[in-house]
């Protein structure tokens, strides 16, 4: 197995715990953890229960703090990939959420480490363009913060996105970081956003081009606009519906972005210095992170969550799993992910080094 036994990979010995349990039997009906971890090696969680938004920490992984509710919307964009993101550094916290009743990208920031939050103004400027719900965050831990989500507010589905300097307080103006010639991008597909050590940011999502349902990816560096969208692999795919899998994305040490996404019923990875490679068949919602400089790549697979580390062969993760969230670390990806526990839901914990 992967985890939760000795085994060797490319000479290495590694060992990891159980998975730990992230809620109380109270909020065992919560879903769509997202996870953020700090400099200092702090784990932060938040995830949704009906219209309530909710946050968790811990200081090692082995056991973490009670849930603090952050707030409350009406509506709250809640499933598929939907639902509240979170970015942390050491001095501040940021969580935004969706409203699918007023459209709004709704945030708030914490300064005592997730203990109490302040909402401020709505991330994106146009009353109901964000209704659709579905957004990504990330941060580069040392303030820096960005957001993207798809908006409505031209009529056509488009991706928007937004910077911070201090952790989420101020904004920066928005952006439009790509419209489809045909005037609709996948209207279903969460966008996915990541920063490089460097400073480089990439944004991916599912376009509509000619009948075809495939993911592109823009970059951007220092205060640039974004570059020409890229198509992700070499086939495509047609198809008259949304897939509701929008992929995955993150940044090496060295600063190479690595994209994972799926195609029909198959999930593959590439990069900017590669083409795509295959990860599993009759899988879905692929995630993407680094432990030190080794990809660690999560996906859906049947009633399983499967795992491959770097060039090793997948193996199944866990049992009854979905909703996989993940966050790159120096030695080890922390996921956290919707599963079960004595025949119950929960939200679990587990570090993959």
């Amino acid at each position: 197995m992967l985890l939760r036994l000795l085994l060797v990979v490319s000479g290495v010995a590694t060992l990891t715990a159980a998975p730990v349990e992230l809620v109380p039997p109270s909020l065992r009906s919560a879903v769509q953890p997202q996870i953020a971890l700090t400099s200092t090696g702090r784990i932060h969680v938040t995830f949704g229960q009906g219209n309530a938004i909710y946050h968790t920490s811990s200081a090692d992984g082995r056991e973490f703090s009670a849930p603090v509710k952050i707030g409350e919307l009406d509506k709250l964009a809640l499933g598929k990939r939907r639902g509240p993101r979170i970015t942390a550094s050491d001095e501040v916290l940021l969580v935004t959420a969706i409203s699918h009743a007023d459209g709004k990208l709704h945030a708030w920031t914490s300064t005592d480490s997730g203990k109490t939050w302040s909402e401020g103004s709505s991330v994106n400027t146009v009353d109901g363009s964000a209704r659709e719900g579905l957004q990504t965050l990330a941060g580069d831990g040392r303030g820096r913060v960005l957001a993207a989500w798809l908006d409505l507010r031209a009529g056509g589905m488009e991706v928007w996105s937004r910077e911070s300097r201090d952790g989420g307080k101020s904004w920066q103006p928005e952006m439009r970081v790509y419209a489809a010639p045909g005037g609709n991008i996948c209207p279903c597909c969460v966008p996915n956003l990541a920063i490089s050590p460097q400073g480089e940011v990439a944004v991916m999502w599912r376009n509509e081009l000619e009948g075809s349902r495939d993911l592109y990816l823009a970059t951007r560096s220092g205060d640039q606009p974004f570059s020409d969208a890229v198509k992700l692999g070499s086939g495509t795919w047609q198809l008259k519906a949304c897939p509701m899998d929008g992929g995955s994305l993150a940044f090496s040490p060295a600063g190479k972005w690595l994209a994972a996404w799926r195609r029909d019923k198959t999930v593959f990875t590439s990069s900017a210095a590669g083409q795509e490679r295959l990860l599993g068949s009759d899988a879905s919602q692929p995630v993407a992170a680094y432990a030190g400089d080794t990809p660690i790549l999560l996906w859906e697979a049947g009633d399983a969550l499967m795992a491959k580390r770097g060039d090793a062969s997948a193996e199944r993760f866990a049992a009854g799993a979905k909703s996989a969230s993940a966050v790159s670390g120096k030695d080890a990806v922390y996921v956290v992910w919707e599963g079960s526990t004595a025949g119950e839901r929960a939200l679990l914990f587990e570090r993959v080094r």
